[in-house]
Order: C-alpha cells, then structure tokens, then sequence
C-alpha cells in the first residue's frame, strides 16, 4: 500500500502551504480537519461537564465523551474501556504515572529508563526515586545510537518495578523494539511505559 506524504497533507489546513516542513511533532503535533470538525462540534454542540451535569447538554457531552473512549478502547485493543484515561499530552501522561505508580515504589526498586529520553520522561522519575529512594538505571546507547540490549541482564531484573521508554527518539529518530523491551520487562515484572 503506498501511502503519499501529498495526499496526507490534505487532511491538514495548516499545510495549505505546500512547502511548510514542521518537524516539532513531539511537541505540537497539528491536527487533520476530520479532527477540528469533531472538536469544533462539541465546543458548538454539546459543551459542558462530562459525567457531573444532570441536565440534557451535559448527557450529550458524557455521552460523546464515553463513545470516544469507546472507539480508543477497541483500536488499542484494551480489556475494558475505563483503561482509557484522557490527558493534554504524553507529558502529563508521564508526570501523572510518576506521581502515582511511582509513589508504590520502595527503596531499593528499579526505574529503567534509556539514555535517549526527552526530559519529560526523566525528570518525572528523577523526582519519583527521590521521594521514595528508588534508583535510575539507563540502557545505554551503541555508537549507531540504538539501544544497546548486548545484554539485558544488566539492566532488566527482579528489582526493575517500572521501565519507561520511548517509542521513537524525537532526536535521534530511532525506533525503538517495543515488543523486546516489553517481553523484557515484563518477564521481570517490571510495568511497562512508552512515551
């Protein structure tokens, strides 16, 4: 299937420019119309508290809501829809897991993380191991600046209680192997976070 980067832009209003190159898709990702439309018609059409109003627009809000988190269940494949937990961004996403899964952490426990991460999957962390004395352990990177999994040993064991990782380097652009890191992890327990 060839997919082409033209056609792809169409969906886009903001590259009605043809020569716009935005590379800051970790950061602001910019959004195709199908999706404007869609949040343009709840602030239009049913604008209010989900889950709290007991009035008509609210049951219109819960109700759009709960069908989004519906669609997201079935597409990631998860057990149950209240799995699905809506955020701003993955940075928050992060600092949201840090501040709570990370406060079961005792000292001593494991935090795995890479020596390619963006700040926003360290500091999270960083912060997570200070507070209850956990350690930070980081796979490191080969000099063609890929995980370097020589030996997982090292790093995936019975102490590793939590792994976080992304999935592609927003500055090296490496792709990551997920499925390795997650058998990895989860042979040791550990739980499993890509950014």
């Amino acid at each position: 299937m060839n997919i082409s980067i033209k056609d792809i832009k169409k969906d886009f209003p903001i590259y009605q420019d043809p020569d716009l190159v935005f590379l800051d898709n970790a950061s602001t990702t910019h959004k195709p119309q199908a999706v404007l439309d869609a949040v343009n018609s709840l602030y239009s059409n049913a604008n209010a508290n989900v889950h709290r109003a007991l009035y008509d627009l609210g049951s219109k809000a819960t109700e759009r809501f709960e069908s989004a988190r519906n669609k997201i269940s079935k597409f990631i494949n998860s057990n149950q829809t209240k799995e699905i937990v809506f955020t701003s961004g993955a940075t928050e996403s992060i600092n949201l897991l840090a501040h709570s899964i990370g406060g079961t952490l005792l000292p001593g426990d494991e935090i795995l993380l890479t020596e390619m991460e963006h700040h926003s999957n360290i500091v999270p962390w960083q912060l997570a191991a200070k507070r209850t004395g956990a350690i930070i352990k980081y796979i490191p990177l080969t000099d063609k600046g890929d995980l370097d999994l020589s030996n997982p040993n090292q790093y995936f064991n019975s102490n590793t209680k939590i792994v976080s990782i992304t999935h592609i380097s927003n500055v090296l652009g490496k792709i990551n192997p997920i499925k390795n890191l997650a058998k990895l992890a989860h042979n040791n327990g550990a739980l499993l976070i890509v950014d």
